[in-house]
């Protein structure tokens, strides 16, 4: 489907545009209320005088904002999504969406153009130019030069298309293929011409068109079930599938989803570890290329015994979904899903903050927040997956005669309730690379905890490296921070403090920072002469480079839901 055109004005000029219609963007909250005006234009005072005209305007105002409520809902509502043609059995789902709502289609291109890559080397430069790529990529594989996506794809091709695995009782996932038809019969006489032409059209593709959307499977029988089991619920009124996608939040170009079943089928893959992480099982594909060659298969794997911790934290799987979208100045990839996936007996939901406390000007830090009793409860569980009897405990005590530490009580004393790993603006890649021992460079550790107890683990740990590195370890406390690195300087900026929290290009990309579990930061801005550095001045690199602000990720627990997004912003 096309973008969608705005209504006109009353000069016949689309509405929104400015002059000698141009189009004009509204900024996200910038704007202040349009002051009352009358039908022609003029002030509250002079309308007054007219009660005739008073009334006439009022009508004329109703039925402009009528008009008005009618595009900005039109913008900002998803429209149909290829999860209203599948049954709610489909168990693994993955959209694209080249219509999205709101303002995404613009802040995608508006961003995507800023990188010399995307703009010189992909062409890409509106919805219709994405179609016709993605229709171009479906001929080149039939092998029937005669056809055209003018001919035989655009006049039915949507705007959104789906692969998922459905079950349908016959204890294999079945892979099925979705894609929005703008016209049922030019999508019905496409599709024939599609699978019919060239010397060695494809037997093992079925599809079927009804009511907007084109379902490709395997065989006729497939798609008959398929759309019987949908008219029965679909997956778009699926109660699980409604929980995940708002869980994720609004979405985007690319949207994906995990019933609690695909549980069931990676527990029964983890005997091949190969095939652990596969929905479709080890030997499985999904393939959604329509042409000589079409692939839809896959092989399911019932849950067996044996199938270790990872198979027990699977069986009690309850869903996921994740989502890509455009942010108005960058992207995000956004997930949500089951926290017993992660049991979090590591992350306090500490970790922003102790990232949130550093230096305004600081230009990368990763942050995270400890549970007492994680470094156990973690070696613990890798025990359990080696499957060979021993505990936590012995592997930490094999460590502990490695390195000299009194593992977990020393561990866990130096990573504190809360850490971070901070670099400061004034890094210097060159300066970093001719330092012996990293004296001056501006990279600190800075740990909450007992400084006293901090100190001496910190003093087992200078014993350990020698006179030579002990300059590294470098250290100065106080309220109930310690701060390690190289440059005294910088040690004294980071137990100082500051309000890294608060500024724009940290929460731009760094969302829930107040209770995270885990956070990243990069002020692509701050280090981009290092990068600079560090690549030797590549200028195709740094030209892409440039349009980069920061760069962030951030997880968080909510409840029973664990949340994670990655976020990119640009200048």
């Amino acid at each position: 489907m096309s973008e969608q055109q705005p209504p006109a004005d009353a000069h016949g000029e689309p509405w929104g545009a400015g002059p000698g219609g141009t189009p004009e963007y509204l900024d996200y909250g910038s704007g202040a209320p349009i002051p009352p005006e009358g039908a022609d234009g003029r002030p509250t005072a002079e309308r007054s005088r007219r009660t005739t005209l008073l009334v006439g305007g009022g009508v004329v105002g109703l039925l402009a904002l009528g008009a008005g409520a009618w595009a900005a809902l039109s913008f900002f509502q998803q429209g149909a999504q290829p999860a209203q043609a599948l049954p709610a059995s489909t168990i693994a789902y993955a959209s694209i969406d080249l219509d999205p709502s709101g303002g995404q289609k613009i802040d995608a291109f508006r961003t995507l153009e800023k990188f010399p890559a995307f703009k010189d080397k992909v062409g890409i430069h509106s919805v219709d130019d994405v179609r016709k790529k993605i229709g171009d990529e479906l001929i080149s594989g039939v092998g029937c030069p005669s056809l055209t996506f003018e001919s035989d794809i655009d006049p039915w091709l949507g705007d959104r298309a789906a692969v998922a695995a459905v079950d349908l009782g016959g204890g294999n996932p079945e892979p099925v293929f979705v894609v929005q038809a703008k016209d049922d019969a030019k999508a019905e006489a496409g599709m024939h011409t599609l699978l019919t032409c060239g010397d060695n059209p494809p037997t093992d593709v079925a599809y079927d068109v009804h009511d907007g959307w084109v379902i490709v499977a395997k065989t006729q029988a497939d798609v008959t079930a398929i759309e019987a089991a949908t008219a029965k619920g679909s997956l778009a009124d699926d109660a699980t599938y409604q929980k995940w996608t708002k869980a994720v939040g609004d979405a985007g170009v690319v949207n994906l989803y995990a019933a609690p079943a695909a549980g069931d089928y990676l527990a029964g893959q983890l005997s091949d570890l190969s095939g652990a992480f596969s929905p479709f099982g080890t030997s499985g594909a999904v393939s959604s290329t329509i042409g000589s060659s079409t692939s839809l298969h896959a092989t399911a794997a019932v849950p067996q015994e044996g199938s270790g911790p990872f198979g027990e934290v699977l069986k009690n799987f309850q869903g996921a979904a994740a989502t890509i979208r455009f942010t108005g100045n960058g992207l995000e990839v956004a997930t949500a899903t089951d926290s017993s996936l992660t049991q979090p007996i590591v992350t306090n939901g500490q970790g922003g903050a102790a990232v949130t406390r550093l230096p305004a000007d600081t230009a990368a830090a990763l942050g995270v927040g400890l549970q007492s009793g994680w470094v156990l409860g973690l070696a613990d569980r890798f025990a359990s997956y080696s499957g060979d009897g021993q505990t936590g405990q012995d592997l930490l005590d094999q460590l502990s005669q490695e390195t000299g530490l009194d593992l977990p009580a020393d561990a866990e004393t130096l990573l504190g309730t809360s850490s971070a790993i901070s670099v400061g603006k004034s890094f210097d890649y060159e300066s970093m690379v001719e330092s012996s021992d990293g004296t001056g460079v501006p990279v600190a550790y800075s740990v909450k905890g007992d400084p006293a107890a901090i100190e001496k683990v910190l003093a087992k740990l200078r014993a350990q490296v020698g006179s030579g590195s002990a300059a590294a370890l470098g250290s100065d406390s106080g309220a109930g921070v310690v701060v390690v690195g190289p440059s005294p300087d910088y040690r004294t900026q980071v137990l100082a403090g500051g309000d890294l929290g608060s500024t724009s290009a940290f929460t731009g990309v760094i969302p829930e920072a107040d209770h995270a579990n885990e956070v990243l930061y990069l002020n692509v801005d701050d280090l981009e002469h290092a990068l600079s550095q560090a690549s030797s001045g590549d200028r195709s690199l740094m030209d892409n480079v440039a349009p980069l602000q920061a760069l962030g990720f951030s997880s968080w627990t909510d409840g029973s839901i664990a949340r994670t997004s990655f976020k990119v912003s640009t200048d």
